[in-house]
Parts: structure tokens; C-alpha cells; sequence
């Protein structure tokens, strides 16, 4: 395994924790009406989108690194 999968697999191991964060969120939201829980989740859902761009550039930068 080189440096470059490792990468990209954390990246998107990131992305997927990113995204059960934020569903954990909205069920405490959903319990709680709370505004914090609210701007948690669409934080946690961007930054996850985020992450998923950025593994797609990052793999299409090093394409021709082996």
C-alpha cells in the first residue's frame, strides 16, 4: 500500500465519519430542537462534501504518481 491510497482511503474514512456525525446530530435534534445540534449537522454535511471534493482532486492530481 503507498502513500498515495493510504491518503485517499483516510480521506474518505474522514468523509463517512463526517457524515454519521452528522446524521448522530440530527437525531439529537430531532430529540432536542436544539439550534447547536441544527448548524452541527449542516456543518458536519458540508465539511463532508468538502472531503469527498478534495479526495477527488487529490486523486485526480497524483493520477500519474505510482
Amino acid at each position: 500500500m503507498n502513500l498515495r491510497t493510504v491518503h485517499a482511503a483516510l480521506i474518505m474514512f474522514s468523509a463517512a465519519l463526517s457524515v454519521l456525525f452528522g446524521i448522530w446530530c440530527l437525531a439529537q435534534y430531532s430529540r432536542e430542537h436544539s439550534g447547536l445540534m441544527l448548524a452541527a449537522a449542516i456543518a458536519s454535511f458540508g465539511a463532508s462534501a468538502g472531503l469527498i471534493a478534495y479526495d477527488s482532486w487529490f486523486l485526480r492530481k497524483t493520477r500519474t504518481l505510482r
